[in-house]
């Protein structure tokens, strides 16, 4: 990484050591946290997550029954784009680690 155009950062240590007339300095809030919010998003999230793994459970049992089945016939021309699909991001990962 190259970082160009770098200026020194000053003025921070004297405004600091300004003294501040009790009229003019801000209030403090008191701060406070409400974990609701994060606990409904982290329900909504369980939820989803149930829902899809139900739906990948029952999709994999249908392909596994089909299999046995000898009814299953996968098109050759997706299976070939998911491949190379693949490839190209394994080579895209690989080329960005290595650089």
């Amino acid at each position: 990484m190259v970082i160009r155009n770098t200026t020194s950062v000053g003025g921070v240590d004297s405004a600091a050591r300004q003294p501040q007339s009790d009229a003019a300095a801000p209030r403090r809030q008191s701060d406070s946290v409400s974990m609701a919010d994060a606990d409904r998003a982290a329900a909504v999230a369980r939820a989803a997550q149930t829902k899809v793994g139900m739906s990948r459970t029952a999709r994999l049992a249908q392909v596994e029954d089909a299999i046995h089945a000898g009814t299953y016939y996968p098109s050759a021309s997706q299976v070939a784009s998911q491949l190379l699909d693949e490839a190209e991001v394994d080579a895209r990962l690989q080329a960005t680690l290595k650089g």
